[in-house]
């Protein structure tokens, strides 16, 4: 191989590699704006569940909404499930150690999730 083509592969090579990092840097912007999006709407469902709560609370007359605020306990719950697979999924691409149940990132040593408690499979 001579010396131009040594150059074109290394260029090349190099090309492929910066196009690959570039990808990684706009997924993990995106991944990044949806956690904070998902985090926003569980808030907001806490906060609903919350004014349920103390309407139920001033009125004295009305029954407590039990299915209102299960539906929506089921809706946060399925909100936190999809924002620890965009936790795990960043961890991944920033090649962290993570817990597999909650996404939440671990040191070597830990054998336990510091988050979660779930015991870390290696």
């Amino acid at each position: 191989m001579d010396f131009m083509d040594k150059l074109a592969q290394k260029v090349s090579s190099g090309t492929r590699m910066i196009s690959q990092k570039t990808d990684e840097i706009i997924e993990i912007a995106e991944l990044k704006i949806d956690l904070k999006n998902i985090e926003e709407e569980i808030e907001e469902a806490k906060l609903y569940i919350g004014e349920l709560v103390y309407k139920y609370f001033l009125s004295k007359n009305e029954s407590m909404p039990v299915s209102a605020i299960n539906s929506k306990c089921r809706e946060i719950q399925r909100m936190e499930y999809e924002k620890n697979r965009i936790k795990t999924r960043l961890n991944k691409i920033k090649g962290l150690k993570y817990c597999n149940f909650c996404g939440e990132v671990i040191i070597d040593e830990e054998n336990y999730c510091p988050k979660c408690g779930h015991k870390i499979i290696r």
